[in-house]
């Protein structure tokens, strides 16, 4: 079980790089965002953390259900904004309206970073 913690927690941070990397590489940018990465990428992490809450569990780790249910609030905001953000660019174009979605979701996801380290 504890290989399977360990498992989740490589693609949790996969997952964290997916929506983080393209958000600092292209913060500047005004048209041309890798949405598709950042809605995967939140998919993956609210996929993961959820499973690994239930693995915790399940290997008796000592869970704070506060700090929990906090960032899984924040991820379901990621996800939801890199979602209208791909769904925008789908319809759309790739251009400066997906920028709110996109900063919001990388924005966000490095909320949930200070988070998770500083909590």
């Amino acid at each position: 079980m504890e290989f399977l913690y360990q498992f989740l927690v490589v693609g949790h941070f996969i997952g964290l790089a997916a929506i983080v990397g393209p958000f600092l590489v292209q913060m500047r940018k005004n048209s041309d965002f890798a949405v598709t990465a950042v809605f995967g990428g939140a998919i993956t992490q609210l996929i993961t953390g959820i499973l690994l809450t239930g693995v915790a569990e399940g290997i008796d780790r000592d869970l704070d259900y506060t700090k929990i249910i906090v960032k899984l609030a924040i991820a379901l905001v990621v996800f939801v904004a890199a979602l209208l953000g791909w769904l925008r660019a789908r319809k759309n174009g790739n251009d400066r309206t997906i920028k709110p979605f996109f900063h919001a979701a990388g924005g966000l996801a490095l909320i949930n970073i200070v988070l998770a380290v500083f909590w």
